[in-house]
């Protein structure tokens, strides 16, 4: 049976209305609506048979419809994928560093990146008393250590005060995520500024003009306890004081690049 003139007009106004309607919310240049009223004009202005382009129009947008959400989702399925490289990428970034658990809810980027420094204020950061050969060269490595030391150095089962200070707030009744999310990256941040300090006294140390550094390093002024003297001397045995430097600045340029820290550098 044929429709009638009143059912044909009212297809095409709620063709018109979907139309209108996936334009807004989804894409214009797949679903326009002056298109569809162009092939509209054009129908009426050739009297062609509208109940047979109404049909159509219908058809075609149903199956319009299903090729758009077939292209969105291999879309999304697409930007899902990368997302998840990009995850696991940074992932297996900073596991290459050690993983210090200080408590069951410490978050896992944080936990390596405090493990990175722990390790680097361990069994790096020492080279540089054996290199220091003035007053205000010792004094700037000696405030340098006291910062990273309450930032990142753990003694035996305790932990730096500014990690302590991170476990009372994970600890504190009714803490939201997003305070936790806060000094998280309040962390990262102020761990990368330091981390730039050093590449700063790295960088100025190797502009020095200094003699001994071209030698061998003598580990006999290296005063600190057995294990700890044993992996300084295996990460920079045979090297010169400048090749010290360089490896020195080499592992927290490392520490930077993994973590994505390189935008947190103090403005001189």
């Amino acid at each position: 049976m044929a429709l009638k003139k009143e059912e044909i007009d009212e297809l095409i106004k709620k063709l018109r209305a979907k139309y209108t309607e996936y334009s807004q919310k989804h894409n214009k240049k797949w679903f326009d609506p002056s298109s569809f009223e162009e092939r509209l004009s054009m129908a009426i202005k050739n009297k062609m048979n509208l109940e047979g382009f109404i049909l159509a129009e219908i058809s075609n947008f149903e199956k319009l419809k299903e090729k758009y959400e077939k292209k969105k989702k291999e879309k999304e399925n697409s930007f899902s994928k990368e997302v998840e490289k990009i995850i696991e990428e940074n992932n297996a970034r900073i596991k290459k560093y050690p993983e210090i658990i200080f408590h069951h809810n410490c978050d896992i980027e944080l936990s390596h990146f405090y493990g990175s420094l722990n390790e680097f204020i361990s069994y790096y950061f020492p080279i540089f008393w054996i290199l220091a050969t003035d007053n205000q060269l010792k004094n700037t490595i000696n405030i340098l250590e006291e910062q990273l030391s309450s930032f990142a150095l753990k003694k035996g089962d305790k932990h730096p005060r500014r990690i302590e200070d991170h476990i009372l707030l994970l600890k504190r009744p009714g803490v939201r995520p997003i305070e936790i999310e806060k000094d998280k990256n309040d962390y990262l941040k102020e761990g990368g500024f330091l981390l730039h300090d050093i590449i700063d006294l790295c960088d100025s140390m190797i502009e020095m003009k200094n003699e001994e550094w071209n030698y061998p390093i003598q580990f006999r002024k290296l005063f600190i306890e057995e294990e700890r003297r044993k992996k300084i001397t295996d990460n920079f045995k045979a090297m010169t004081g400048y090749g010290a430097i360089l490896k020195v600045k080499e592992q927290v340029s490392s520490i930077i690049e993994d973590f994505r820290l390189k935008a947190f550098k103090r403005n001189n």
